[in-house]
C-alpha cells in the first residue's frame, strides 16, 4: 500500500517537473520580436504594436504579426481560447483583446493589410478613428468583421507555404 502511494506521489512529481512550466493565462505570452513567424501568414513577427497572441485552453500559444491575422486564424481554426492578448497601439503595452477597443480603418496600414490596431482606452481609440476616418470596435465587433469578411469570401488570402 505504501509503495503505491509513494509510486503515486514520485509519477506527480515527475509530471510537474517535465511539464517545462505552464502557460499563465493572466501574463501575455512572450513574442519575439524579429524571431517568431506569424502563425496564419508565416512572416516574421517585427512590430509590437501590431503583434498579437492568443492561448488555448491546451496552452499552445499562438502568435501574429497583425491583429486581423490573428481573428482570421481563429475564424478558420476555431481553437479554444482561454484569453486572446493585444499590444495597445500607441504604449505597446499588452492588454487583454476582450478589454481592448479597436479602431479599423482602410488608411491604417498593417503588416498584412487588416487596419485593425488596438488600445487600452476607449478615449485613445475614439480619437485615432476620428483621424484616421475609422470606427471603434469591441473586440466582438472587430472578431465579427473579419468573420463576415472571411466567410463572404472578401478576405485578402495570404500566400502560406503553397496553400
Amino acid at each position: 500500500m505504501m509503495r503505491g502511494w509513494l509510486t503515486l506521489a514520485l509519477v506527480a512529481v515527475l509530471v510537474v517537473a517535465c511539464g517545462g512550466g505552464s502557460v499563465s493565462l493572466d501574463e501575455p505570452p512572450s513574442v519575439r520580436l524579429g524571431e517568431d513567424a506569424c502563425d496564419e501568414c508565416r512572416m516574421i513577427i517585427s512590430e509590437a504594436r501590431f503583434a498579437a497572441a492568443y492561448v488555448t485552453e491546451d496552452g499552445t500559444v499562438r502568435r501574429f504579426d497583425d491583429i486581423g491575422d490573428m481573428l482570421v486564424y481563429h475564424v478558420r481554426n476555431q481553437e479554444n481560447v482561454a484569453v486572446f492578448w493585444v499590444h495597445d497601439y500607441e504604449t505597446e503595452e499588452w492588454v487583454r483583446a476582450e478589454r481592448a477597443f479597436f479602431v479599423q480603418a482602410s488608411d491604417i496600414s498593417t503588416p498584412m493589410g487588416h487596419g485593425i490596431v488596438a488600445f487600452a482606452e476607449r478615449e485613445r481609440a475614439e480619437k485615432f478613428a476620428a483621424e484616421h476616418d475609422g470606427r471603434v470596435l469591441t473586440f466582438d465587433e472587430a472578431l465579427a468583421v473579419v468573420k463576415g469578411g472571411v466567410e463572404g469570401g472578401s478576405h485578402m488570402q495570404h500566400e502560406r507555404g503553397g496553400e
